[in-house]
């Protein structure tokens, strides 16, 4: 039988725009330059997961794995691996100073997933969840140019909420693979191999995950103030169309059992309309209040399309009259001829410059109550 492990792999910026249409779509986003070592980071990652999850026995995957595993030591003593596949993290290795401890784990995580098919508790869930994606979202860190130590936690909790999300949405998959990671704490019922749960024996479980997604997202989330301005569009909408699985697993009543859920391209259109616009208004705030950033998703207090239009209202008001106050002044400097233009310049600066301070404190009543 053909081993593909063994063949010389493919990489054109395709492996993600095959397997993930969320990611490819934030990665878009990106700019040019970095947009393809994400898409370089996330074909190492596939191709790794695929190697593992492709393999025909466990025995097999232990040894891929193990290969994967010296692949990594010899790049980071800076020797040439042995698969053409681990060429690509050795170039983002030399490039961006990734640190050895997030790829092991990394492969860690694929370790969990042939020996420990049951999850017994939140703790191991965790550990799970971090190896898987965390430790995705920590080289993701280092690829976009984010070096602040204290951003590692943020960058760490995003990959984990993504990652549940994804272990919410795979329940019936995973189980037809003899897997499982729900906590079985969390279980109404203790589940037996050789028949598929029922949704009322689950639903508890996949409400508590979804749950503990979501502060997962809002502690990410606090993160932005450390990511690049021309990164942070990209970021939130992943987060964003992510997080909305979730919503729409909540209003299926958690019957994760039924089939696997899918954001539809209307929704996942609007998610961006509303990444995009707080990510403009971002701009505008200060890093301090980046802290408090929630990640948009359809079920929001209110309409979140609604305060973005009017606090982007306010703003545009605010800038013109602030600009309009500012070419005002200049004309009053240096007048017409007629005595009309020596007092008109100075009442319109004045009103220009009354009206712009009157909408930035609006702007900050916003800000302050929550209305961004």
């Amino acid at each position: 039988m053909r081993d593909s492990f063994n063949e010389t792999p493919q990489h054109d910026g395709e492996v993600i725009r095959k397997h993930s249409q969320s990611f490819s779509m934030a990665a878009r986003l990106l700019p040019k330059h970095i947009r393809a070592d994400v898409e370089t980071l996330y074909a190492w990652c596939r191709w790794c997961d695929n190697a593992v999850d492709d393999a025909p026995t466990p025995d097999v995957a232990r040894v891929r794995l193990a290969t994967l595993r010296a692949d990594v030591e010899l790049i980071y003593r800076g020797t040439s691996p042995v698969h053409a596949a681990s060429n690509w993290l050795a170039d983002l290795v030399s490039r961006y100073s990734i640190p050895k401890v997030y790829p092991l784990e990394l492969l860690d995580g694929m370790e969990m997933d042939l020996s420990q098919c049951v999850i017994k508790s939140e703790k191991e869930l965790y550990l799970y969840c971090h190896r898987a994606a965390g430790t995705v979202g920590l080289m993701m860190c280092q690829v976009l140019g984010v070096n602040e130590p204290s951003a590692r936690r943020f960058a760490d909790a995003l990959g984990i909420a993504m990652q549940m999300t994804n272990i919410a949405r795979d329940v019936a998959e995973d189980w037809q693979r003899g897997r499982c990671y729900l906590p079985e704490t969390w279980l109404v019922t203790r589940l037996g191999p050789g028949n598929s749960p029922r949704n009322e024996e689950i639903r508890f479980a996949v409400e508590q995950l979804l749950d503990l997604a979501d502060h997962y997202y809002d502690l990410g989330l606090k993160g932005l103030r450390y990511l690049p301005v021309q990164s942070r569009t990209a970021i939130l909408v992943s987060a964003a169309v992510y997080r909305e699985i979730g919503q729409i697993i909540r209003e299926k009543d958690f019957r994760v059992m039924d089939g696997r859920v899918f954001v539809p391209k209307v929704r996942k259109m609007k998610l961006v309309a509303q990444s995009i616009i707080l990510s403009w208004k971002l701009n505008f705030v200060s890093s301090k209040r980046l802290a408090f950033i929630s990640v948009p998703h359809s079920q929001s207090i209110g309409d979140p399309m609604n305060k973005d239009a009017r606090y982007l209202a306010v703003l545009g008001v605010s800038l013109t009259c602030i600009l309009g106050a500012a070419l005002f002044i200049l004309v009053g400097i240096k007048p017409k001829d007629s005595e009309a233009y020596s007092s008109l310049p100075w009442i319109y600066s004045f009103v220009c410059a009354f009206c712009g301070g009157a909408t930035q404190l609006l702007l900050r009543r916003m800000e302050s109550t929550n209305q961004i």
